[in-house]
């Protein structure tokens, strides 16, 4: 099977180009300094691509600046011995043009943004697609909250990624367990139209936590997702170049967990174990506790050893979304950790509780 379709992809799975060796002779006037800032933002999710992510929120109103994208533009030309074309003045004018003929074509339902989509390649090391162009247009998407984009694909790519042989091993845990619902997406084609009850609207969980990781490069850092339920956070981690391990003491959510990273091509260390009793832990710079730990704060014993576990594991920073207690999660976790300051990132909602989302920091 040879050729392109045009395919809808998740926008979690749609990463920045990356120049390999071998495509550096294509590069007009080629050098490494020009290498050395490509590297700064390639091969990172859209989601995480700021330069271009503030540019259009600057556009749309938000608070951001456009300096960073002026930067990116100056450089990558003056990298390369050559004088940037426009001027700052010059770039922000073209830019914004452009932006309002996509509001334009976007709110009217052309066939401009469909029929034109960004080609990609799907990196199969990762899991995830290279945009081979349209990075403004993707941005410009993402930013507009659409939560999959159209692409342009080879066959042969489109038929990796659908995996047959690992749809089969999910489709048997979704029957053996009698599942109809699923907490958070699964990023792939048969389960597009499926609806998880939290982060399918913009800006998620996910959205909202690499908004606050800004620039931090996500390459060897030691990641724990607890209760990490079926790892949607902890591939996406993976995904970044992170080494991840979730855990997940339910039977049904730890099957499809494991299914699930063969499926999506993305594997991390998945445990069945609780947190608190598990023996298997080290040292994590990043923890993600999502919705978990209100369920323990019943139990005084368990509790406790919960956050002597994670006082003892992480080391940097702790993602947390509460249940309908916030304030008291928040003051056990403060009172009880080494942890000395804590962010608000966003007020949120799930399954029925009005929740809040932030993160805790170790500095």
């Amino acid at each position: 099977m040879s050729g392109y379709l045009h395919v809808d992809v998740p926008i979690e799975l749609l990463f920045t180009d990356l120049v390999t060796e071998e495509g550096k002779k294509d590069v007009p006037n080629y050098t490494d300094h020009w290498y050395e800032h490509h590297k700064l933002s390639a091969d990172i999710p859209i989601m995480r691509f700021n330069s271009h992510k503030n540019l259009y929120r600057y556009f749309m109103n938000e608070q951001a600046s456009p300096s960073a994208y002026l930067d990116w533009y100056k450089n990558i030309y003056i990298t390369r011995g050559i004088e940037p074309p426009l001027n700052d003045q010059e770039v922000i004018a073209f830019r914004k043009n452009q932006f309002h003929m996509m509001k334009v074509d976007l709110s009217s339902n052309s066939a401009f943004l469909h029929q034109n989509p960004p080609l990609v390649k799907f990196n199969r090391a990762g899991g995830y697609f290279n945009l081979r162009d349209g990075h403004h247009r993707s941005t410009f998407l993402y930013c507009q909250g659409k939560r999959s984009i159209k692409v342009k694909i080879s066959c042969e790519d489109y038929i990796h990624w659908m995996n047959i042989e690992g749809l089969s091993e999910v489709a048997d845990s979704f029957q053996r367990y009698q599942r109809n619902l699923i907490y958070t997406p699964i990023l792939h084609p048969s389960y597009l139209h499926l609806k998880s009850e939290r982060d399918q609207i913009y800006p998620t969980r996910l959205d909202i936590m690499m908004d606050f990781l800004g620039s931090r490069s996500l390459r060897g850092t030691k990641v724990i997702d607890i209760g990490c339920n079926i790892g949607y956070y902890a591939r996406h981690f993976v995904r970044e170049g992170a080494h991840v391990t979730g855990l997940e003491p339910m039977a049904e959510h730890y099957d499809l967990a494991l299914r699930l990273n063969q499926l999506e091509r993305v594997n991390f260390n998945l445990l069945p174990d609780r947190f608190e009793s598990s023996s298997r832990l080290q040292r994590y710079e990043i923890g993600i506790l999502l919705t978990v730990f209100y369920h323990l704060m019943g139990d005084r014993d368990i509790r406790n050893a919960f956050l002597r576990k994670i006082n003892q594991c992480i080391t940097d920073m702790l993602f947390w979304e509460s249940g309908g207690e916030p304030e008291t999660e928040k003051s056990l976790l403060l009172q009880n950790t080494h942890f000395t300051r804590y962010v608000k990132l966003a007020a949120t909602s799930g399954t029925g509780k009005v929740r809040e989302l932030g993160v805790f920091l170790k500095t």
